[in-house]
């Protein structure tokens, strides 16, 4: 590669990386050759979760990520070779959240344009309007929820096979199915944290919505948080 090949390069990824540094990011995403977004979450997190749940489920599977924000778990889904991949999103990508649509274009096009994408708010999520998967990602979502249990048993509907679940928990003192209410601000000062169930509660709900058997793993990262996948 001759000298003007090599400054031009450059200039092309110093352009992408001011371009991703001028957006919001929920998730640090990797554009590859050095350019990192910034994020709350980092990408070794990121990873380790789908290390969880995507093992020896994905390949060849059609998956739905409900609440993609700013779609790595829908990219990963792609890289390790889900046939079909939907991402939704609709708070995030809202004036309501200090997320951006923008971020997530830009990632789906510089990573896996092929991923399909529809802004839809979960109320209006059925086999009608998104149809269904073989696989379905519902990360970060449950405990914002006001209606948590009619909202599992809503999108329940949209998975032929695998319902992942990835959400805070509390009351991890009790045995019984058990979750804690938040009425204002009490988890991480946010008023849009509204539940902290305790594993068995996840579970029990997971099995009475129609899955047969939960897989419960703590989360590699944050002993506060559980990655639960249910199967028909």
């Amino acid at each position: 590669m001759n000298l003007f090949k090599r400054t031009n390069r450059t200039q092309e990824k110093e352009d992408l990386q001011r371009r991703v540094n001028e957006l919001p990011w929920h998730h640090q995403i990797d554009f590859g050759e050095g350019v990192l977004s910034p994020g709350n979450t980092p990408i070794g997190v990121l990873r380790n979760q789908a290390d969880v749940y995507f093992d020896g489920i994905i390949h060849g599977k059609t998956f739905l990520d409900i609440g993609a924000w700013d779609g790595f778990n829908s990219f990963e889904a792609h890289r390790r070779g889900a046939s079909r991949v939907l991402a939704t999103d609709h708070f995030a990508w809202s004036e309501q959240c200090w997320g951006d649509r923008r971020a997530f274009d830009l990632a789906r096009s510089r990573i896996a344009p092929e991923v399909e994408v529809m802004d839809i708010d979960i109320p209006e999520m059925n086999h009608e309007t998104v149809g269904r998967f073989d696989v379905v990602l519902f990360a970060g979502v449950f405990y914002h929820l006001r209606h948590p249990f009619a909202v599992l048993e809503q999108i329940s509907d949209l998975a032929k096979e695998w319902l992942i679940v990835e959400t805070h928990l509390d009351a991890l003192d009790y045995d019984r199915p058990s979750m804690v209410f938040y009425p204002t601000n009490e988890l991480a000062n946010d008023n849009t944290n509204w539940w902290g169930p305790n594993p068995a509660c996840v579970i029990a709900m997971l099995k009475d919505v129609g899955f047969t058997t939960v897989e419960y793993v703590v989360h590699p990262n944050h002993p506060n948080r559980g990655i639960f996948r249910a199967k028909r």
